[in-house]
């Protein structure tokens, strides 16, 4: 570790990194008090293959390029990029707020990018294991989730739960209802747990089988003639029992063939 003076805009920002929020009032203090005293507490780098890459002092170095300064001082260490992120965190995140959403890529990159376990992180950001698994689970969310976050409106323990949710429109369903019922985390648990049962429940259900072959047409028959007919010609008609049955008889006997009748011939 040594403390050098060099050029601000050769100091390079990882895209990756977590930042202390200021409220605006704090912000023109802060830039007041560096105008007028300096920096005191120099911004702090590793040299990570011939560069200087920033870990903490982010509003600093950019003070430093807004009002001009050809030189600053700065603390150089030397090591890689698991050390910038981590220490980023460690050191960041102990002086106030920071955006979840930040927190979320950093974490994200650690574990996927430098494959980096949680035990992993936590020994050397400081943070809580649980802490660092719920936001792993949270990265899979969907961004509505995580602006919810950092606006405040839902929690890291809410944020965990509606990750479990498979579709992005289920979770931004739940939080705008969460906005007006301001759900427990056991609540909102247990409405996902339901949620969860019923898309199990239709996935397992057995598919509809499916007819080989189209069914035969139905046949309608006239209850006169018994002859097939289309529903179409069939009328219905309004008859007692008596007329029914002599009508029944009409039809059946005009299907019967006539018989022949043959003239006898009287014996002399």
């Amino acid at each position: 570790m040594d403390l050098r003076r060099v050029n601000p805009h050769d100091i390079v920002v990882p895209e990756v990194r977590v930042t202390a929020q200021f409220d605006e009032e704090l912000y023109e203090r802060f830039k007041e008090s560096i105008k007028a005293v300096g920096q005191i507490t120099p911004p702090i780098c590793y040299e990570v293959k011939e560069e200087l890459v920033l870990c903490d002092g982010l509003h600093r170095l950019q003070e430093a390029i807004n009002n001009g300064e050809p030189e600053i001082s700065v603390v150089v260490i030397p090591g890689d990029m698991v050390d910038v992120l981590t220490k980023n965190i460690f050191l960041d995140h102990l002086r106030g707020k920071t955006p979840v959403s930040e927190m979320i890529k950093v974490l994200k990159t650690l574990y996927e990018d430098y494959h980096l376990d949680p035990d992993q992180i936590a020994e050397r950001t400081g943070l809580k294991r649980d802490y660092i698994e719920k936001v792993l689970t949270i990265s899979t969310a969907s961004p509505s989730v995580q602006q919810a976050l950092d606006q405040g409106i839902i929690g890291v323990g809410h944020a965990a739960e509606l990750a479990r949710l498979p579709y992005a429109l289920q979770q931004d369903e739940l939080i705008a209802k969460h906005q007006v019922w301001r759900f427990t985390i056991k609540e909102l648990h247990e409405q996902i747990d339901n949620v969860l049962r019923e898309m199990k429940a239709l996935k397992d259900a057995p598919p509809p089988i499916e007819a080989t072959q189209p069914p035969a047409p139905r046949q309608y028959l006239c209850e006169g003639c018994h002859n097939p007919v289309e529903p179409r010609y069939l009328r219905p008609v309004m008859l007692c029992p008596d007329c029914f049955g002599g009508v029944w008889r009409l039809g059946k006997a005009a299907k019967e063939p006539e018989k022949e009748v043959s003239e006898e011939i009287p014996s002399p």
